[in-house]
């Protein structure tokens, strides 16, 4: 009898913005028994760990590219000061049915990345301090040094989609699983086909690694997925 083999998964995750602060996910699992043979000496997870590591995935990766989205590259949108002024407290105020206080954003954070990380994120995002606080009424408030000279978000300038992007996961233990994401180059269609990884080029249990491809068309890069407590949560924000 053949063994069944559930080392490597590949994924595909189809990711729609319905709005800045809103992320839709389909999720396909691909055949497994190529990936497994080309991969010796690979931990194989029991059926049981295998959906697990499926689940928590697609929900955390969908939870990065939100988070990625909502402190580097979107924003959320704010309300302008009278005349055009600087808010007095340094902060615009939030306009969003989604988030509309800190401790939204800070469940959203927490429930994705472990908690040094989330700290980082929460308090120095970008750099420059926190993106988001709340303000003396309690509603949720975006930082002005955020805000660029044309009243925008001043995000990251991100050449990539994560439409369609290619999902391998690649599990090391009952507890560790690495996330390789591959995005195509975004050409503003908002619809990106990414082909399917090959797990046998997985890193080990790096926090973090990132490279574009030559010609610039994908980027490449790895984050991993650690349960703790009974919960799964990224060691990372990738992008």
């Amino acid at each position: 009898m053949t063994k069944k083999n559930t080392a490597a998964t590949i994924v595909t995750i189809v990711i729609a913005a319905l709005a800045i602060a809103t992320t839709l996910f389909l999720l396909y699992q691909m055949s497994q028994s190529e990936v497994v043979e080309n991969t010796p000496g690979s931990f194989i997870p029991s059926d049981e760990v295998n959906d697990e590591m499926n689940e928590n995935a697609t929900r955390l990766v969908k939870n990065n590219c939100e988070v990625f989205r909502v402190f580097l590259q979107y924003g959320l949108p704010h309300e302008a000061e009278p005349y055009n002024n600087k808010p007095d407290d340094g902060l615009y105020t939030v306009s969003s049915d989604t988030y509309k206080k800190m401790a939204d954003l800070e469940k959203l954070v927490n429930e994705t990345f472990v908690e040094k990380e989330a700290e980082r994120i929460l308090t120095n995002a970008a750099g420059n301090g926190a993106v988001y606080a709340d303000q003396d009424d309690g509603t949720l408030g975006v930082s002005e040094k955020c805000i660029g000279a044309d009243g925008t978000f001043a995000g990251m300038d991100y050449g990539f989609s994560w439409t369609n992007a290619s999902v391998t996961l690649l599990p090391i233990s009952n507890t560790e699983c690495d996330i390789t994401i591959e995005l195509a180059a975004d050409d503003g269609s908002g619809s990106v086909a990414v082909g399917s990884q090959n797990s046998s080029s997985a890193n080990s249990s790096s926090a973090e690694s990132a490279e574009s491809s030559a010609e610039g068309q994908s980027k490449s890069f790895t984050v991993t997925m650690m349960k703790a407590n009974g919960v799964w949560l990224l060691e990372n924000l990738a992008y």
